[in-house]
């Protein structure tokens, strides 16, 4: 099983009905293709962890890639896993992330990781671990 997190600038026209649109579309396209992550959103940044069957996982990056309500899409982890970090979620969505803005704007304009960004990113997975409605 791959896992992927990313880090992407948002369009600066998005309005949070495109959000929600995004994030229904998005937890029905993993349920049906039996992908399960994350997405954080800032106002400014995307950072998204995608995990499930190779094939499907790098097909829906293309479609990311490919997505115009944002660019920049940069890797900042890509592994083969045994496990999912979020296998209860096809996509949870926390816009509860405001302490880390700085941070996420920092890591989507660089695309490299150091200290702060590890903490960040360990916050971001512990999302994972809440369980539906924790």
């Amino acid at each position: 099983m791959l896992s992927v997190i990313y880090v992407s600038v948002a369009d600066p026209g998005l309005t949070p009905a495109d959000i929600a649109a995004m994030v229904a579309q998005a937890q029905a396209n993993n349920a049906r293709d039996g992908l399960t992550g994350a997405l954080i959103y800032n106002g400014q940044n995307f950072m998204q962890l995608l995990e499930g069957p190779v094939a499907r996982v790098e097909a829906c990056l293309a479609r990311i890639r490919a997505d115009l309500r944002h660019n920049g899409v940069i890797e900042i982890r890509r592994r083969l896993v045994e496990e999912r970090e979020f296998s209860a979620f096809s996509m949870l969505y926390s816009p509860l992330f405001r302490e880390h803005d700085a941070g996420l704007s920092r890591l989507a304009a660089r695309g490299q990781l150091d200290p702060q960004d590890e903490q960040m990113m360990a916050n971001f997975l512990a999302l994972g671990h809440r369980g539906p409605g924790g």
